[in-house]
């Protein structure tokens, strides 16, 4: 038996060749910012999220959690790719949110992850939202000569 198993297992780590070497780019090009105006944390993430930066994803959410805000707000204007995983972390994320009675948004997903929402009916679940980011929620985040966002947008 555990002869089939350690075969299993070098059969698996052979076919995740391709996705060691993209793995090894995602860790070099992964970051989080962590704002906290009064009214909210927010958590600017950039870079891809998957297995491999998933940790850290989640290490930084937790700790915006820590904080105890208001609100909640994951920005992911800045990431190029979400898969499966760092679904999971989002959605393990709000469930811990929801039992501190704090509300979580998702802001700024691009269109080829917010299909990923879509396709999983997450969007309503994870309050996901392809604007504002945050940007437009803070003037204080957006870069400068950048034009603010309408009032109605600010309100949170």
């Amino acid at each position: 038996m555990a002869e089939s198993l350690v075969i299993v297992m070098e059969g698996f780590l052979h076919l995740s060749g391709p996705l060691s070497q993209r793995t090894s780019r995602s860790v070099i090009r992964f970051h989080t910012d962590t704002y906290a105006p009064p009214s909210m944390t927010i958590v600017r993430v950039h870079g891809e999220i998957d297995m491999a930066t998933g940790a850290a994803f989640r290490a930084a959410l937790m700790a915006g959690l820590d904080q105890l805000p208001p609100l909640l707000v994951v920005d992911l204007d800045g990431v190029s790719f979400l898969d499966a995983c760092g679904l999971g972390i989002l959605v393990g994320v709000a469930n811990r949110a929801a039992l501190a009675g704090i509300p979580v948004k998702v802001v700024g997903v691009r269109p080829h992850i917010y299909r990923l929402f879509a396709l999983t009916r997450m969007v309503d679940r994870l309050n996901v939202h392809a604007t504002p980011t945050a940007a437009a929620l803070i003037p204080d985040l957006a870069p400068p000569g950048a034009a603010t966002a309408p009032t109605a947008l600010t309100a949170v």
